[in-house]
């Protein structure tokens, strides 16, 4: 496990999730679709269950979830991402994970979709997580990983590595940490992202920038709509169920 040092103040990151606003984000929406389409797969079937997902952005899981035949609300503190979540028909709450839980709601499943390592105390957030699921219900959670061998060989490299992380797990402390808290990890596998083809290229050109000119030049020849099945093997996939 690694993480940043000094973290900034819990009030001085609330004020920056609160601010966020991402337009890349909705560029990639079509994408991101697909993706929450595929990992759906793994929450088995909606039978009308109730679904929080924390860190919901846009809302577009939920919007998927829904179509699923899922009954889903979402927690997001950009007040940007939350607006255009509500638009889409949806309670959004706009408040952090720990005061939610102390309101008493609890659901069939909650998920975490690349968020775990955006928390200053992912002990403190998970122990919240486990009070909003009911007890039999589940918690899906993906994160990039920090022990799989592309973040070892690339090290400082890892592209990865970014000021808006502030906990990076392998698979072993991560579900170290959810036994701890109180759940039974039930899989673990790797995360599959659908990105456009141009979303690599200027993503890989940030990372290597002695290369960008040459992936500048690939953008413009590859067509910009291609979508990719992008995985490396350094994002996971953890599933774990609250004890009865």
């Amino acid at each position: 496990m690694m993480f940043q040092w000094p973290l900034l103040s819990p009030d001085t990151l609330l004020q920056a999730y609160q601010d966020v606003e991402d337009p890349l984000y909705v560029a990639e929406k079509d994408n991101r679709y697909h993706t929450f389409r595929r990992v759906l797969r793994e929450l088995g079937p909606a039978k009308d269950r109730t679904l929080l997902d924390v860190g919901a952005y846009c809302g577009y899981f939920l919007d998927v979830a829904r179509e699923a035949g899922f009954r889903p609300e979402g927690l997001e503190l950009s007040r940007w991402a939350a607006g255009n979540a509500r638009s889409l028909g949806f309670t959004v709450h706009g408040m952090p994970l720990r005061e939610l839980a102390a309101r008493g709601l609890q659901y069939d499943v909650v998920t975490l979709w690349d968020v775990v390592e955006h928390f200053a105390d992912p002990r403190e957030e998970l122990k919240a997580a486990l009070k909003l699921v009911r007890p039999g219900g589940h918690i899906y959670l993906s994160t990039i990983d920090a022990g799989s061998l592309l973040a070892r060989l690339m090290g400082g490299q890892w592209p990865w590595l970014m000021d808006m992380h502030l906990f990076y797990f392998g698979r072993r402390t991560l579900a170290m940490l959810l036994e701890e808290v109180g759940f039974h990890v039930t899989d673990v596998r790797t995360y599959t992202h659908i990105i456009s083809a141009d979303y690599l290229l200027r993503k890989v050109g940030a990372s290597f920038t002695p290369a960008a000119p040459v992936l500048e030049l690939a953008r413009r020849g590859v067509p910009s709509s291609w979508s990719i099945p992008f995985n490396l093997g350094d994002n996971m996939l953890m599933a774990a169920e609250r004890p009865r």
